[in-house]
């Protein structure tokens, strides 16, 4: 019977290393194998499972370049590829707690840690095959995403008090939890409780509390499940959640950095961590996370050139919020980096202008280094395309806005579309530079206003103060630069007191700001007309 558990089974080694391969596969076939196949990367064991539909997968963890084993498990889950019947095994020769708990929190059917011994690999393989075999309806519905099916499935083995019922109260429970029936899930996980203390069971108990805005009893279950595993994640997740919601965002702060460093590779962690750090106004925390995305999803099924753009994004949002020159410096070194690097990553890269975007990024380090006329000339050089191209339109609002253009940033941000809208790393970015502005941009625009004010009433020389002061503030704002050239020339004209050599450096000055720049029509025409006047009166002042 047990060189039986083996035979006629289609099974695949997925492992970078070819010494392992081939042992691994001597003791496979002692064990009744005779169909065995290799893959030494996980993007050509995803290539062989949309061909072949393996019952049994050994999956080393790490795979050298390329997908790592959680990456993959991902995958043939997310396309459907690991039948219900399928046996998915993870194996390391890593036991460090990271790389455990986050392989474990994806829910293979069993993980190994090498060196393994072939009674234990047997005994294990023999488990799980009589689990798919008994509940091959269930895991039928799970596959299906059929919650009816699997709830009637759950339901049927708890009530013949079968092996796997306690299996069972936690599939049911958590789909009831999906599904928003909590008095339902509430019932059976009390059942659950009074029983035995159940870590599975306070961890759900404590999710269905937070949903219902118990968060101090979320709270204390979520400690007690810790008391009993310390490495429980999910509890330190759900706490920070009922932290956060509570607001008390330091120690939230604490629960997801336990969390983090429990189990780092989860996509919904690192999002809560940055919720968590905007919450706290914590700059590094949120460029720690969103880089620790990108890294998670670059190799995997949600990998998004999205997570490369938002962690280079991001960095530059925290140089600009940087008052320390040094720290501002380390800011765009790592930018360098990051962009040199997705240079090295064309599958992910290949659909992106990516060299419009490094440039945009450039821009904005220049400005941030009080480089305000090279950032807008560079930007000029480029603005057609940066305002036509969907992917960097968000880089152009936030590049408008640093250097004092406004009003052409809040034209443009209307084209942001839905989905950039819906990313909310994207939509926080570009939201924090409009709160950190808010204010500059109402006193920018009072002083503008004042000065028009004074300018019909023609009051040029106190007209001409509130531009310049306004122009302090956006340096590089053509409107009001185009203002401080008139009010500039209207002085030559009406004023004889007026130093004329001053007015022509400040026109001259003023004009740079605007010249080869693309304008709205309405400031190109007023461009034209001030630029004749000012050639005029240099003709006249010659004379």
């Amino acid at each position: 019977m047990q060189n039986k558990t083996l035979e006629n089974q289609r099974i695949l080694i997925v492992d970078d290393q070819r010494a392992f391969q081939l042992m691994f596969k001597g003791v496979l076939y002692s064990m009744g194998a005779t169909n065995v196949a290799f893959a030494p990367t996980g993007e050509q064991a995803l290539a062989k499972c949309s061909n072949t539909d393996f019952d049994i997968l050994f999956v080393d963890y790490h795979l050298g370049i390329g997908k790592n084993g959680k990456q993959l498990l991902e995958d043939l889950r997310e396309k459907k590829l690991l039948k219900p019947h399928s046996i998915f095994m993870l194996i390391t020769g890593e036991n460090s707690v990271p790389v455990v708990v986050s392989a474990v929190e994806l829910e293979p059917d069993d993980y190994l840690v090498k060196p393994f011994s072939q009674s234990v690999l047997r005994s294990r393989i023999i488990r799980i095959q009589h689990k798919k075999e008994r509940l091959a309806g269930l895991f039928n519905a799970l596959y299906g995403n059929d919650s009816e099916q699997v709830i009637a499935f759950c339901q049927q083995e708890i009530a013949e008090t079968g092996r796997y019922q306690q299996f069972c109260k936690r599939v049911l429970s958590e789909n009831l939890l999906a599904l928003k029936r909590y008095s339902e899930a509430e019932q059976i996980l009390s059942s659950c409780l009074e029983l035995r203390r159940n870590g599975w069971a306070l961890i759900l108990m404590a999710r269905l509390y937070f949903e219902q805005k118990r968060f101090s009893e979320s709270k204390t279950l979520c400690d007690e499940a810790l008391e009993d595993n310390r490495l429980f994640a999910e509890a330190y997740d759900i706490k920070a959640r009922s932290c956060l919601a509570e607001d008390d965002p330091e120690q939230a702060f604490v629960s997801i950095q336990a969390a983090t460093d429990i189990a780092p590779y989860s996509m919904h962690r690192q999002y809560l961590y940055m919720d968590i750090a905007h919450a706290l106004e914590d700059t590094t925390a949120k460029v720690l996370a969103s880089k620790q995305l990108y890294e998670i999803t670059r190799r995997s099924i949600r990998q998004d050139v999205s997570h490369l753009l938002n962690y280079i994004r991001s960095i530059i949002a925290a140089a600009t919020l940087s008052d320390d020159p040094q720290q501002r410096n380390r800011y765009s070194q790592e930018v360098a980096i990051a962009l040199q690097r997705a240079r090295r990553d064309d599958s992910l890269i290949r659909e992106t202008d990516f060299d419009l975007f490094e440039i945009l990024c450039q821009a904005r380090l220049d400005s941030i280094s009080g480089q305000q006329y090279q950032a807008k000339k560079t930007y000029a050089a480029v603005a057609q395309l940066a305002e036509t191209q969907q992917q960097v339109i968000p880089d152009t609002v936030l590049l408008l806005n640093q250097i004092g253009e406004f009003e052409q940033a809040d034209r443009l941000a209307m084209f942001i579309d839905a989905d950039q809208r819906n990313d909310p790393v994207l939509e926080r970015l570009l939201s924090e530079q409009q709160r950190q502005n808010q204010s500059h941009q109402q006193h920018f625009a009072q002083l503008n206003k004042d000065g028009i004010r004074q300018y019909k009433d023609g009051q040029y020389l106190a007209a001409l103060a509130l531009f310049e002061q306004a122009l302090d503030l956006a340096p590089m704002n053509t409107g009001c630069a185009l203002n401080v050239i008139q009010t500039s020339l209207q002085l030559l004209k009406t004023h004889s007191k007026a130093p004329g050599s001053s007015m022509l450096e400040r026109c001259k000055k003023a004009f740079r700001i605007v010249d080869n720049m693309p304008l709205p029509e309405h400031h190109r025409k007023r461009y034209e007309e001030l630029l004749n006047q000012f050639s005029k009166l240099k003709q006249e002042k010659r004379r």
